[in-house]
Order: structure tokens, then C-alpha cells, then sequence
């Protein structure tokens, strides 16, 4: 199998905020990925307080890399700030669609609201990722922080934060989604 060269493009869950560059979601994931015989390179474009419009303007930088693939994960910063979920949504469709004129296929991670986020904005928001993945036939995970929840033990003292451990568990998780997506666009 060729090298796979993955953009990981989200704010600071990719990123790794808080954490060393070794610990981040995508140098984690790398690592899982090669272990697993998985010939891939990812190439963290994750910023830190990205709203999902803040990726729309580092968009092109992501598409000119040439990556083979790459996630697209936005969502937290537009939640907490309450930004209106159709705009999310907006947002999220034109970077798919961008990539996808690119030729290059994408995996959408979703987010789930944290629980002090208000109960009606919340289910509005949680639609959108299944909306996004289903116009536009991508793969969807829909749960970054899926099995660490909102334990304490998996954050950072900012409780908003995965810690290393955290992310350690969010990988053994979206592992499968990430296999068979790579797997997918190596054929």
C-alpha cells in the first residue's frame, strides 16, 4: 500500500491544546494507524478557538498541501459560542464540497454538544453532521469525544479539553471509522 498522506483540519481537539505535539489526536492516531500495517503521513491542521468559519478561510492552504485525504473536524468553538447551526452547517458543506472538487475524500467527525450547552440549541446542533455526511455521501464519525463523555478523569483541568489519555481513548474508538475510510481511498 502507498503512503497516504491524511490533513487533519479542526480546531483544538486536532490541535492537541494542552498537550505536546506527541500526544495530539492526529500524532496519536498516526501512530495507531502505522502500528496497524497502515502506510499514512497526517499533516495536523488543527488551530486552536477555530470557529468553523475561521477553517473556511484556511481552507485553500489545506487543499493546496495535496493531501490523499483528509477529516474535517469543526464544531466545538460554533457550539459554545452558539453560533446558529445552519451556519455551522453552511460552513461545514462548503469544505466538503471543496475538498471534494479537489478530488480529495473526506471523513467528517462530529461533535456532541457538552452538557451545560442549552437543551434546544443542542438538538439543532447535533442534526447537523449526519445532514452534511448524507448530502454528501462522506463518511461520518459522529462523536469525537465518544467513551470519554464528559469524565473528568479524560480532561484537562479545563474540563473542555481531552487530556492524553483522553485522546488515547477517543482513538481506540474512531479507529475502525479511520481504518476503513484509509483503506477506502488507498484502493
Amino acid at each position: 500500500m502507498a503512503k497516504i498522506t491524511l490533513a487533519a483540519f479542526g480546531d483544538s481537539l486536532t490541535e492537541g491544546f494542552g498537550l505536546p505535539a506527541y500526544s495530539s489526536l492526529p500524532a496519536q492516531l498516526e501512530r495507531r494507524l502505522l502500528e496497524e500495517g497502515l502506510h499514512v503521513e497526517i499533516n495536523n491542521f488543527g488551530l486552536s478557538g477555530d470557529t468553523s468559519a475561521d477553517g473556511l478561510f484556511r481552507l485553500a492552504d489545506v487543499i493546496e498541501s495535496g493531501p490523499d485525504a483528509a477529516y474535517i473536524e469543526f464544531g466545538a468553538n460554533d457550539c459554545f459560542q452558539l453560533v446558529d447551526p445552519e451556519q455551522t452547517k453552511a460552513n461545514l458543506s462548503r469544505m466538503v464540497e471543496a475538498f471534494q472538487e479537489a478530488g480529495i475524500p473526506v471523513l467528517l467527525l462530529g461533535f456532541k454538544p457538552m452538557n451545560f450547552t442549552p437543551q434546544s440549541y443542542s438538538s439543532e446542533f447535533k442534526r447537523i453532521f449526519t445532514e452534511v455526511a448524507e448530502k454528501f455521501k462522506i463518511p461520518l464519525y459522529p462523536s469525537l469525544t465518544y467513551g470519554i463523555g464528559e469524565e473528568p478523569q479524560y480532561y484537562q483541568p479545563d474540563g473542555v479539553h481531552p487530556n492524553s489519555e483522553g485522546v488515547e481513548v477517543m482513538i481506540e474508538n474512531m479507529f475502525p471509522a479511520f481504518k476503513s475510510f484509509l483503506e477506502s481511498v488507498s484502493t
